[in-house]
């Protein structure tokens, strides 16, 4: 069934901390064009707060594999998160979406919930402007590996991020570095495998 003409049509921003900020592209819709924006989102700390336990993860879900044997280590995956910090701001880009666009993000961002944060964006723009957030699950996942267990991040996605940083213009990784929590655990080599069409 086709989505509402309203709903087709509507265009909401996600603001992207991580490796979203890569997604440069403008946005075509009805014939106009909506560009991604630079920007901070205030009363946010930047830190390595979620974890995705990566033997759990179905063949039809978002996995990793070791890239020399091509199987799934049995590991807990880290990724970037944001917590409310009054007074303190993180850098990144808010990505136009439509609505399918945001459907597949919501599917993507399985760790995370998406949350209204358009008072919080500078500059501010006459969009909504979502943010994903860790869920309680996938931050507890993380404080599980901090006891103990195996966790690692992936240096493809450490990567990204910093390449997607640099690409913002001068500046924008210095301020990336400044305002994220040092890395808490060891990199290694791992190989994501997406379950189409959510390879972005």
């Amino acid at each position: 069934m086709p989505a509402p003409a309203e709903e087709s049509e509507r265009i909401d921003y996600v603001f992207g901390y991580g490796s979203l900020a890569e997604l440069t592209q403008p946005l075509s819709v009805g014939g106009r064009l909506f560009p991604a924006v630079p920007g901070r989102l205030r009363g946010f700390r930047r830190r390595w707060g979620v974890a995705m336990n990566n033997w759990e993860a179905s063949e039809d879900e978002k996995h990793f594999v070791d890239p020399g044997s091509g199987l799934k280590p049995r590991l807990a995956v880290a990724y970037l998160d944001i917590e409310k910090a009054p007074g303190e701001a993180v850098n990144g880009l808010a990505i136009p979406v439509d609505a399918a666009r945001l459907r597949e993000l919501d599917a993507r961002e399985i760790n995370y919930e998406r949350i209204d944060a358009s008072a919080g964006f500078d500059p501010a723009i006459a969009h909504t402007v979502f943010v994903y957030r860790g869920t309680e699950a996938a931050r507890q996942r993380v404080r599980a590996g901090a006891d103990g267990g195996e966790i690692y991040a992936s240096r493809q996605y450490v990567e990204r991020i910093e390449r997607a940083f640099k690409a913002l213009g001068p500046g924008q990784l210095d301020e990336y570095e400044r305002s994220t929590e040092p890395l808490p655990f060891a990199v290694r080599e791992l190989e994501p495998r997406y379950p189409p069409p959510l390879r972005v």
